[in-house]
């Protein structure tokens, strides 16, 4: 018996932490895309919301 189970300790498989980063990088990239937005209009209408003209003039 190993000493981390014989002390009542559970000890994750590697396996199982490799099958639960996968998915977890994958939902993280996916909401990026979502709640990101790409186009540069999107986001200075997003500024312009929260902020005024001169606050989001970045070029």
């Amino acid at each position: 018996m190993s000493a981390s189970l014989a002390a009542g300790g559970s000890v994750m498989p590697r396996l199982r932490v490799r099958q639960l980063v996968a998915p977890a990088v994958v939902a993280g990239l996916l909401a990026a895309l979502l709640l990101a937005p790409e186009q540069p209009q999107a986001q200075a209408d997003i500024c312009q919301r929260h902020n005024g003209a001169a606050a989001c003039r970045v070029w």
